[in-house]
């Protein structure tokens, strides 16, 4: 029962608004006049505004336009010189938007000939009827991933043609999912969002993000647009091997590459993998440190090669450490160990005492 009760007291004050704008006004034509006709919502196109009376047979009356031209797009004066009468009539619905662009209030001025102008006022509620609309539905950006934490990365923005202030105000949120990386803040301009940085950018982790704003207004009506962010590499990463310990092994005695490398051939790339630099090679110790002129290493591929056969009743195994140096700055570099193991072959010829034997034989 209340809320019948509100809605029929809600039609009422609708009821009351427009008839305050439709009623019966006198001329002047001597001294002219000035009338507030009341006040509309947006949109209304009630047909006659006003009707004049006391019109003179003398009077000759047009309609003007009074401080902006705009309402002249919306009346037409119903008139015949010599008629006692003249209707004001609204020939389309009336468009606060585009009213308050020019004035406060839709004004016109019924004048008479002699000049005396009779201006009338009529206030144009605002309503919401204009969603806030993105000028692109999509926007992508490149940003390097050192960029700062709390930088504003975008900034976006929606127009809504509503002339209200209240119906212009304008939310933004990131629909689902949303990147930990990013957040909005409404730091800047009205009706303006920022995209900041919440959490530093990793190229290797992730290149690209793609996710949807909206913009709505208090009364739900909303837009949405794309916003696509590119990360940009930076060489900040030294270079890597995939494995900490490679292990190798060589027959004694032969030269040449490794017979057996695991767990893989040993390789060496930039860490940062947007940039890929080149990286070179070398052998860094070796212990024992007398095997040290026994390697050497192709300074592009790393591949290590025996130069000076190995005995292995002299040592069974041998650590050879590696750095492979970013190509544009050696300051940049990996290491890693190759554990060698020297593969015994029979290479020792038996020997046999040179002593005399002899035999006894019963």
């Amino acid at each position: 029962m209340a809320l019948f009760t509100m809605l029929i007291i809600l039609a009422c004050l609708h009821v009351d608004s427009l008839r305050g704008a439709v009623g019966s006004t006198q001329i002047d034509c001597v001294h002219g006049s000035s009338r507030n006709l009341g006040r509309v919502d947006e949109g209304y196109g009630g047909g006659v505004l006003e009707t004049i009376t006391n019109i003179s047979p003398d009077d000759r009356l047009v309609l003007e336009p009074y401080l902006s031209a705009v309402a002249i797009k919306y009346l037409e004066l119903v008139y015949t010189a010599g008629s006692s009468t003249a209707t004001v009539r609204i020939i389309k619905p009336l468009d606060a938007d585009e009213i308050m662009m020019y004035a406060d209030a839709f004004y016109y001025s019924i004048t008479c000939v002699g000049g005396a102008k009779n201006i009338r006022t009529l206030i144009v509620m605002d309503i919401n009827d204009n969603p806030p609309v993105f000028q692109t539905k999509s926007y992508g950006i490149t940003v390097w991933e050192r960029i700062a934490v709390g930088s504003t990365v975008l900034t976006v923005s929606a127009t809504d043609n509503d002339v209200a202030a209240l119906n212009k105000k304008t939310l933004y949120s990131i629909l689902p999912p949303v990147p930990d990386e990013f957040e909005l803040s409404y730091d800047g301009p009205m009706n303006e969002c920022n995209i900041k940085l919440t959490k530093p950018l990793n190229y290797n982790n992730v290149q690209h993000y793609k996710f949807i704003v909206k913009a709505r207004d208090v009364g739900a009506l909303s837009d949405t647009m794309i916003v696509a962010i590119a990360v940009k590499d930076e060489d900040n990463l030294n270079p890597y091997f995939d494995h900490c310990l490679y292990k190798a092994s060589i027959e004694e005695n032969q030269v040449g590459h490794f017979s057996d490398i695991t767990p893989e051939a040993i390789k060496a790339q930039d860490g940062d993998k947007g940039i890929n630099t080149s990286v070179v090679y070398s052998i860094t110790t070796v212990i024992p440190n007398k095997y040290q002129n026994n390697f050497e290493i192709d300074v592009n591929s790393g591949v290590i090669s025996v130069t000076k056969a190995l005995d292995r009743e002299e040592t069974e195994q041998i650590s050879v450490f590696i750095q492979a140096a970013q190509q544009n700055d050696a300051r940049k570099t990996a290491e890693t160990t190759v554990l060698v193991t020297i593969v015994d072959v029979n290479d020792i010829l038996q020997k046999f005492d040179q002593g005399v034997h002899s035999s006894h034989f019963a």
